[in-house]
């Protein structure tokens, strides 16, 4: 990672890191896997939310959706965050005692202290805690820079989970996978990713292509990002393959696509995170979910989004610690110094989690 730097060390190649700590679910025994939802909603200023789960499901030991969501904020870039604030529409949920419960997965912000927030909903009756199968998903909305939301609205009247949500251009993004997850069934199907849009800041949403992967079986978990000259590029992965993400490239925003393909990441990627970050892409994740090295905490940099560094494991999992490393990212714009925020979850005890945070910043001429 050449000429960038870690906010709080230089970062030699290869060398695993701890990250700082932005949520300790140690003490109380709790975890937090999935919704990590992060927006900047004002220059500086950040939503981060994580989820706030039980462990009490002794076969899953703490990879568990049983609990709510709950956010920080920062009005620094992420350098200091407040105490934690209880999402009030996940909170509901639990605590109606339906068995369901909703996690933040993405957020997007149209303008100034608007918010857009997009829920997975999920059911804890049928497969125990595990989150499956899913229900419809939910949006919510925040005028005052997250300091209330909406009451939930259905995002689509169907089953199936939203992967990745921007703005470009004025227009909302949404990368939307349709799958109830059915426990055993789900990848073992065809199931369709599909691109919605919206061009009144949310307010409606409208299809604008159903992606044309050869196959979506064995796949699941996608994102997606906008090139510097208008291109989208797609990944999902395929369970089969953690070594090469499907992909797929459009030029005129969505509306057609170019030819399926793979692209090959060395240290295996799971559940991957794209952004584009000054001037390279950044993408992170698990590194794969079977074989030697799998269930680190992997970092990858590319100039084009397409060739892939030989990648760098941020933090790897402890021994007898099982799944984590579900992440996200946002852009903080600092400045004179813009910072990429990148939290993660990291097993601490069998699947119990702590939510830790990286800051990536580039190394001005002065600092080389």
């Amino acid at each position: 990672m050449e000429n960038w730097q870690l906010s709080f060390d230089i970062f030699p190649a290869n060398t695993p890191n701890e990250g700082e700590m932005f949520v300790n679910h140690e003490p109380a025994s709790r975890s937090g896997h999935m919704g990590h939802a992060m927006v900047e909603y004002a220059p500086g200023k950040v939503l981060a939310f994580y989820p706030n789960c039980s462990d009490e499901d002794q076969q899953l030991k703490g990879h568990s959706g049983h609990g709510w969501m709950e956010y920080k904020r920062s009005l620094d870039g992420g350098k200091t965050w407040s105490d934690p604030i209880i999402e009030p529409n996940s909170k509901r949920l639990f605590d109606s005692g339906c068995g369901r419960t909703m996690m933040c997965e993405k957020a997007v912000s149209p303008s100034e202290n608007e918010i857009i927030l997009f829920y997975l909903t999920c059911d804890m009756l049928t497969n125990g805690h595990i989150w499956e199968p899913y229900y419809e998903p939910q949006i919510a909305y925040s005028h005052d820079g997250g300091e209330t939301f909406s009451e939930c609205e259905v995002f689509v009247r169907e089953p199936g989970w939203i992967y990745d949500a921007c703005i470009h251009n004025g227009v909302i993004y949404v990368l939307f996978f349709a799958n109830p997850e059915l426990p055993g069934v789900a990848h073992l199907q065809e199931h369709q990713y599909r691109l919605y849009v919206s061009t009144d800041n949310g307010k409606t949403f409208q299809l604008r292509s159903v992606l044309p992967f050869q196959s979506t079986k064995h796949c699941f978990y996608g994102n997606f990002v906008f090139t510097p000259d208008n291109r989208l590029m797609v990944y999902i992965y395929d369970e089969l393959d953690e070594h090469n993400l499907k992909f797929l490239e459009s030029s005129d925003e969505g509306r057609t696509w170019g030819t399926p393909r793979r692209i090959f990441f060395a240290k295996k990627i799971r559940n991957p995170q794209i952004v584009y970050f000054e001037d390279r892409y950044f993408m992170h994740g698990r590194s794969g979910s079977f074989g030697e090295n799998a269930e680190n905490f992997v970092l990858y940099t590319s100039p084009d989004g397409k060739q892939w560094d030989e990648g760098t494991y941020l933090f790897m999992k402890k021994p007898g610690c099982g799944a984590g490393s579900y992440s996200n990212n946002v852009i903080a714009h600092m400045p004179g110094q813009p910072r990429l925020l990148i939290q993660a979850s990291k097993a601490y005890r069998d699947c119990r989690t702590n939510i830790v945070q990286y800051t990536i910043t580039k190394k001005r001429e002065k600092d080389i």
